[in-house]
């Protein structure tokens, strides 16, 4: 479905260096204030422009295989595939962050303070499903899983009918989940990398 393939372009715009990296690395934890929930809604989606990359590069992909077969081609139905893109992910991230803001969780990924790739690959795979709360304390990240889930099943309502919440909706839920570990493998290593990029 359409979120695994705007999920796997987002990644491409990540290593690519073209998107800016929103993580968090606290030498001592400070939860987010409202305010800065807001901001990091905001810089996280309709003021990101890979938000509106990843869109119009998954919707040019899926014109090209034609998926779903249903909407056609030709420029009206490239804008159908790119709403469909940003609505996924808008409302991938309302739920997530959303969520995060009521049970006081912290929405960002949170860099490894330790040295070495095995024991940060390690950290990033962990922290995909993993994050703080208000406390500091390491809580399972619900909201996150729910972002994911719930996007890809939503998503089969305006897709056509053929597509069920809970069989095409789940697996574009698992496969946007076994990205978001790439993710979180790339927000860890991007500041690395383009470090090792200015030499």
């Amino acid at each position: 479905m359409k979120l695994a393939s705007t999920a796997a372009f987002t990644v491409l715009a990540l290593l690519a260096g073209l998107t800016p990296v929103h993580a968090q690395t606290p030498a001592a934890w400070q939860p987010l204030s409202g305010d800065e929930r807001w901001s990091n809604f905001r810089d996280t989606t309709m003021a990101d422009p890979s938000f509106y990359t990843a869109a119009l590069v998954s919707a040019g992909y899926s014109q090209i295989t034609k998926a779903p077969p249903e909407w056609g081609e030709g420029a009206l139905s490239y804008g159908r595939r790119t709403a469909s893109s940003l609505a996924v992910y808008g409302i991938q991230e309302t739920i997530h962050q959303g969520g995060a803001a009521i049970l006081g969780y912290h929405p960002r990924y949170l860099s490894c303070e330790c040295d070495g790739f095995f024991h940060r690959t390690a950290h990033a795979i962990k922290w995909t499903f993993l994050t703080r709360n208000t406390s500091g304390a390491t809580r399972l990240d619900l909201p996150a899983i729910a972002g994911t889930y719930g996007a890809g099943m939503l998503s089969t309502y305006w897709y056509p009918a053929r597509y069920q919440a809970l069989s095409d909706g789940v697996r574009a839920g698992n496969q946007q989940m076994a990205l978001s570990i790439g993710l979180s493998f790339l927000r860890e290593f991007q500041p690395d990398l383009r470090r090792m990029l200015k030499h």
